[in-house]
């Protein structure tokens, strides 16, 4: 017949055993768990850095080249003025003077000036057509209000990045908390029902707990 004692010591020391399996079950599940969620967490940083990063280039791009742009077809614009007056002048004093060299160059002039605004027209009114392809056209075309907008979608990219990495930085830390409560667990396992197994126990499962917190906190 086995003493109450001694029966009571092997009912706890099975509770202990039990315990000691479901926390470490629970590591093992709750360790993939992370595992997966880091790994998201990394790659989804990376795609917004890495789409962050484009739409810094491209932005720099657009301003760069539309303000080229803009102050090229200033100047020209200047220039072709600049011609239409003269020509304008050339044929009046053809005309004052009853001069026909005069009134052919200032009429050839006036034909000039027309061509060159044509020209400039479709090149400020490009859409992506020959010779320049839907890209440079973009860049060349490029608004305020466009440049705006892709400010604005990259500090949104920024944001997810950062978000990302934050998620990744909980799981991590849930992964090293899940660690080690895997090595207190295994103290425990050795120490077995004693005042230092179950403090070992204790702790390792607070420290379970609290990677699946972080779980929770990285996950959503």
């Amino acid at each position: 017949m086995i003493a109450p004692d001694s029966a009571a010591g092997l009912r706890a020391e099975r509770r202990f055993d039990l315990v000691a399996a479901a926390l470490i079950g629970f590591i093992a599940v709750l360790a993939a768990f992370l595992s997966v969620v880091q790994m998201n967490a990394s790659q989804a940083a990376n795609r917004a850095d890495l789409e962050a990063a484009r739409l810094a280039s491209d932005l720099s791009a657009r301003i760069a080249v539309s303000g080229e742009s803009l102050d090229s077809a200033g100047s020209l614009q200047l220039s072709a003025l600049m011609l239409a007056i003269e020509a304008t002048a050339r044929e009046e004093a053809g005309l004052q003077y009853n001069d026909p060299a005069s009134s052919a160059i200032g009429a050839a002039e006036q034909a000039a000036y027309k061509k060159l605004q044509a020209e400039l027209a479709d090149t400020s009114l490009s859409t992506g057509k020959a010779p320049v392809d839907a890209y440079a056209a973009g860049l060349l075309n490029a608004t305020t209000q466009q440049m705006t907008a892709e400010v604005r979608d990259q500090n949104h990219q920024v944001d997810l990045a950062n978000a990302a990495s934050f998620s990744e930085q909980l799981a991590v830390l849930g992964l090293s908390f899940l660690a080690l409560s895997g090595v207190l667990t295994g103290l425990a396992a050795v120490l077995r029902e004693s005042r230092g197994g179950r403090i070992a126990l204790a702790s390792a499962s607070f420290m379970s707990v609290a990677a699946g917190l972080l779980a929770i906190l990285a996950f959503v």
